[in-house]
């Protein structure tokens, strides 16, 4: 005997002798019913036994359907994914290079300690790229994202946390009710907040963020990681109630040239026949070991051969893509003296 569960459905005209029945709570169709004849004016169709009314058009009923798969619930089964390369590079892949292996085992022991530490570095090196990908497999309902365009005040981070949590309703007006809506709520499960763009933030949010993470307990305080520019660290080491709770301090460094040769031909398939001159040359010529650097002038050159029909890429066209991709400061000329 076939097992059958209730659900609600929603039932939509698709023609004159055709619904769709769909689940009215994901949107997922579950089959249509069609008419064994083209319906008379004034009656409604007929229909094969069991299968409903049309004319329940664009209405919720309660119906016995055959078990089907139900969608996951995205915070059951949704992960975090791959991290996104700069421009959407195609073909482009995830090496696993010294500092997001070193990152991956921070990241993890991070989270097992349930601890904060902090990522930092230049610009354009792969910090937030490695920290995505290091939380690829963990539950995107886990991972609480804050990122701000400009500096943030401690308010804004309420703000953010509360989207984040997905929380109902209005936000708290006052900040101490505000906090203790949070406390709350972080405490629910083992949450990993990722600050990115930590450089952006004051004391004050570093402070706010430390009194959050104070006051969670046990497994389901939340772990943090701090992930920014060279200010981030500055910042926190120069105080010392924020650096005694760093677990682990990462600095992210370019790629030395013996590294750039090793990973950038595993980086995209361009580079994988090229020869060590050329990546030498791309190197030295202003890509250095700055992932993002070689992610926008690997796309200019996939344009450059695009455009001029080439197969492989060659000195040519990265000397093309490089004085795209980089500023080339003009050399200072003399001023002319007067002939006279």
């Amino acid at each position: 005997m076939a097992a059958h569960t209730e659900r609600t459905v929603r039932i939509s005209t698709r023609g004159p002798n055709a619904v769709d029945v769909c689940d009215a709570a994901t949107g997922h169709l579950l089959g249509s019913a069609y008419t064994q004849q083209p319906a008379a004016p004034g009656r409604p169709a007929h229909f094969d036994s069991a299968r409903p009314d049309p004319s329940m058009t664009a209405k919720d009923t309660h119906m016995t359907a055959p078990d089907q798969p139900t969608p996951p619930r995205p915070d059951e089964d949704e992960v975090v994914g791959e991290p996104d390369f700069y421009l959407n590079l195609a073909d482009a892949r995830i090496v696993a290079t010294e500092a997001l292996l070193e990152a991956s085992e921070n990241i993890a022991d991070t989270i097992e300690a349930r601890a904060m530490s902090c990522i930092y570095g230049d610009a354009g090196l792969g910090k937030t790229f490695s920290v995505l990908a290091a939380l690829k497999e963990v539950s995107a309902e886990r991972v609480l994202l804050l990122q701000f365009r400009s500096r943030p005040t401690p308010r804004d981070i309420r703000q953010e946390l509360f989207n984040e949590l997905h929380l109902e309703g209005e936000p708290p007006s006052h900040p101490s009710e505000f906090d203790r809506l949070l406390k709350r709520n972080l405490a629910r499960k083992p949450y990993v907040l990722v600050c990115d763009e930590a450089q952006q933030f004051s004391r004050e949010c570093f402070e706010f963020v430390r009194h959050l993470w104070d006051t969670g307990k046990g497994k389901n305080r939340p772990a943090v990681l701090f992930v920014g520019g060279e200010e981030a660290y500055k910042t926190l080491y120069s105080e010392p109630a924020l650096a005694s709770r760093i677990y682990i301090w990462q600095e992210f460094a370019p790629m030395e040239a013996d590294e750039v040769q090793r990973n950038i031909p595993l980086f995209h398939p361009v580079w994988a026949d090229a020869s060590p001159e050329l990546i030498d040359y791309v190197y030295e010529e202003g890509a250095g070991g700055t992932f993002r650097v070689w992610s926008k002038i690997t796309y200019h050159i996939l344009e450059g051969m695009k455009r001029r029909g080439l197969s492989k890429v060659d000195e040519t066209i990265a000397r093309w893509a490089i004085r795209r991709a980089l500023p080339h400061r003009r050399k200072s000329r003399r001023p002319q003296q007067d002939a006279g």
